[in-house]
């Protein structure tokens, strides 16, 4: 019952699949592993590859890496290991994997061992995988699912029970899950959807709907104590409600009981998994009517809230707010009645954003006139904390009327009182539709120009942050000389300096390198292995620049002088000489 990927670890231990995961300074690192002899006990079972890999400053790996919908994944628990990002332990593993030594009939190495289970007797294989279970959580999941499917049988649900513990003990959590322990916990959830799956497919489809029912809820309360940064277990849980719907769908249920069942289920989903327009058509008019008397018990229990009570809704309910809000606007919407959808949406009105899904509901029914007055009457309520999505809409209806006046009074407003780029980019489609560009661009940047003059509190200058806005505006319409002028003038945020840096690349390499060669120092001071590597790969694009400048000799000393600067951290000086080996051209 093991889940095949559909792209094998081949694939995506490649050359060109490891370095796009792992960096160009990664791979190298990961490539001088391995020929240094750093990978050791290495095991593999066609999906997932196991072994030690050693570093420079003597400590040891446990490394694995293994393929899913994602493609490669990887567990390590050096410093570099991060979500997204492959190490260079895991490049190390992938690389030994691919070059082992193994004969054409033979892909995951395991015929020697298989030929040796095969032997023994059938008594000692069961002790074997019976004590390989005990230290092993996924294997004993895997094994206890498909004993329980190879018992599964008869007309009716007696195994409902037994299944049912498989759940609650594959998804029992002890404490809070971090993330590298949630690999584990995955592991042993993914038997219990194969499982339930193939009782789907083998007509059993009562059974598979109870069961992934069962196991989406408790995947729901599950969530509550992982951390879940990296998105695989949401991903899981979004497995979780697929199967659901798709069994629900093979096995409708008894329609009043399930209609409470679900109510539960839909308060429960926080994330919006289950979507009541996918189980209205399996409800039918007893669970409908079921789920709506569940829905206006606990809609009884919410106070309204308006402007006066300013963000802080959440206080003392005693109910998911947020839940039953989206069950009740669901039913609502299902029925077509905008008026019971807007009655709905207006027990709560204290966040401008708020009235503008008000607003949004009565624009999308066409009903204009009314969907003004409710933006409007957000803008004047929050006039201290205004919203640029409420005031964005409230623009483009004034536009749409044809009142440009109070649109860019309404866009200026937001613009003096927030400069941002965007409440810029906003004022200038305002100005775009009453075809007055150039003289609000004019006005907004003379504003700013001022602004940068004024003395912030305590008589400092505040030209650092208003500078690096006028940069950036200057930037996003490509005026890239007068960003680079700015900049000079007054300073602005690295990021900006980098991204005048990259425009001066092709016609003024010279210009590039030296940006980069005066914040070069402060990434490596950073002192993070990820900083290292930045700062590696920016010195290589530095060496590249300035040989297209004409400038060779003066980076060979400059790279003399910052490998002098920077003797002390001996991992940067290592991933900056991988780098550099992999781009002669740049010495």
């Amino acid at each position: 019952m093991t889940r095949s990927p559909t792209i094998g670890l081949a694939d995506l231990t490649s050359d060109e699949s490891l370095k796009a995961q792992a960096g160009e300074s990664g791979y190298e690192r990961g490539r001088a592993s391995l020929a240094a002899g750093a990978v050791t006990a290495l095991t593999a079972d066609g999906t997932t590859v196991t072994g030690q890999v050693s570093d420079g400053d003597g400590d040891a790996y446990r490394v694995r890496l293994w393929v899913d919908k994602k493609g490669l994944r990887h567990a390590c628990r050096c410093t570099q290991s991060e979500p997204g990002v492959l190490c260079e332990h895991g490049v190390a593993l992938g690389l030994a994997w691919r070059h082992r030594p193994a004969p054409a009939d033979d892909p995951d190495g395991l015929a020697a061992l298989r030929a040796w289970l095969a032997g023994i007797p059938r008594e000692r294989l069961t002790e074997i995988l019976c004590e390989a279970a005990v230290n092993d959580p996924a294997l004993r999941s895997r094994l206890d699912c498909q004993a329980a499917a190879d018992s599964v049988g008869g007309a009716d649900d007696t195994d409902t029970k037994d299944l049912k513990g498989l759940i609650r003990k594959a998804l029992a959590i002890s404490g809070f899950v971090d993330y590298r322990r949630l690999r584990g916990l995955i592991r042993r959830v993914e038997p219990l959807l194969t499982l339930i799956s193939a009782l789907a497919d083998e007509g059993r489809a009562q059974l598979a709907r109870d069961l992934a029912q069962y196991t989406f809820a408790r995947g729901l309360a599950a969530y509550m104590r992982v951390d879940d940064s990296g998105g695989s277990f949401g991903e899981l849980l979004r497995e979780m409600a697929a199967l659901f719907l798709r069994t629900c769908r093979a096995a409708p249920p008894e329609s009043a009981a399930f209609g409470k069942q679900f109510f539960a289920l839909m308060q429960a989903d926080d994330w919006g998994l289950l979507d009541f327009a996918d189980y209205a058509p399996l409800l039918g008019a007893p669970g409908l009517k079921a789920f709506t008397a569940c829905a206006e018990k606990e809609w009884a229990k919410v106070p309204s809230y308006g402007p006066e009570h300013r963000y802080d809704r959440y206080r003392q309910t005693g109910t998911s707010y947020y839940g039953i809000t989206m069950i009740m606007e669901a039913l609502a919407r299902a029925a077509g009645d905008i008026d019971r959808l807007i009655a709905i949406k207006s027990r709560d009105l204290s966040s401008p954003y708020h009235f503008l899904g008000i607003a949004e509901a009565l624009a999308e029914a066409g009903r204009h006139d009314e969907a003004l007055a409710w933006a409007e009457r957000g803008q004047h309520a929050f006039t201290d904390r205004p919203d640029a999505r409420l005031t964005a809409f409230l623009t483009a209806e004034y536009g749409r009327r044809g009142r440009h006046e109070e649109a860019l009074a309404l866009a200026w407003e937001s613009w003096i009182s927030a400069p941002t780029l965007e409440s810029y980019q906003h004022l200038l489609a305002c100005a775009e539709r009453a075809a007055n560009t150039a003289l609000w661009r004019a006005k907004a940047r003379a504003w700013l120009r001022a602004d940068l003059l004024k003395p912030a509190s305590g008589g400092r200058a505040r030209a650092t942050d208003g500078r690096s806005l006028l940069v950036q505006i200057l930037l996003s319409e490509n005026e890239n000389a007068g960003a680079l002028a700015e900049a000079r003038t007054g300073g602005c945020r690295q990021d900006l300096w980098f991204q005048i840096a990259a425009r001066c690349e092709r016609d003024q390499p010279l210009e590039a390198a030296d940006i980069y060669r005066q914040h070069l120092d402060a990434i490596v001071q950073r002192g993070k292995k990820s900083s290292y590597d930045y700062a590696a790969s920016l010195t290589v694009k530095i060496g590249k620049l300035m040989h297209a400048g004409q400038r060779a000799d003066e980076f060979a000393q400059w790279l003399t002088d910052l490998r002098a600067r920077h003797k002390g951290r001996r991992n940067f000086l290592q991933r900056l000489a991988a780098a550099l080996a992999a781009a002669p051209e740049a010495l």
